[in-house]
């Protein structure tokens, strides 16, 4: 599954989402979260991503996994707006979610981490997750240090809707032989190794 979201408010931008269910194994997904350069914003800090989830009777056994999360905070009533710093956050018309994961850190330079790409990977203690359950539901992200080159001085906030998942159809299943089919196919083998065997009558 793949969409885009935009800003709301702050620089112009867009940022690119990829979830899958099959690479990380079974009853995970993986979220792959891309800034794309628009017009002369040609770089971004990824800092926060926030999302919602079909079922929020699931939150509270969510688990993140990804080289670049610093935090993350989950609440089933959505009212999350933020996560790790307070200016991590999607005030302005961004709304509320119930999950948010703190990507990196505050800055850039200095050893600071300057992330355009990151993936994690979201697992349930008890339960598969699914695409479906990521299916018209509602996306945040948070950049810092927008801008191209040396002048980065921007910021953007964005939203979204994921579309409508519509699941793969099952792989079709293979029809056994009848026997009656088997039993033609046998004695046509038969008949031919017999066949074989008759000798050549001369004239």
């Amino acid at each position: 599954m793949s969409f885009t979201i935009n800003d709301f408010t702050g620089a112009d931008t867009q940022v690119k989402f990829t979830l899958d269910d099959a690479i990380a194994g079974s009853g995970k997904v993986q979220f792959k979260v891309d800034y794309l350069s628009t017009g002369s914003n040609t770089i971004a800090d990824i800092r926060g991503v926030f999302f919602n989830i079909l079922d929020n009777t699931l939150i509270n056994g969510l688990q993140v996994v990804g080289t670049d999360v610093t935090s993350k905070q989950f609440d089933p009533n959505g009212k999350i707006d933020s996560v790790g710093s307070s200016s991590n956050n999607l005030n302005g018309g961004g709304g509320s979610f119930e999950a948010g994961v703190e990507i990196g850190e505050e800055g850039i330079g200095q050893g600071k981490s300057d992330i355009q790409s990151t993936i994690f990977t979201l697992s349930h203690s008890s339960k598969a997750l699914t695409l479906a359950q990521f299916s018209q539901q509602n996306f945040g992200v948070r950049l810092m240090s927008v801008g191209s080159g040396s002048n980065r001085n921007g910021s953007s906030k964005l939203k979204g809707q994921a579309p409508y998942y519509t699941p793969p159809p099952p792989p079709p299943k293979k029809v056994p032989e009848s026997s009656a089919t088997v039993a033609l196919g046998l004695f046509a083998l038969g008949a031919l190794r017999v066949a074989k065997k008759k000798p050549l009558v001369s004239a």
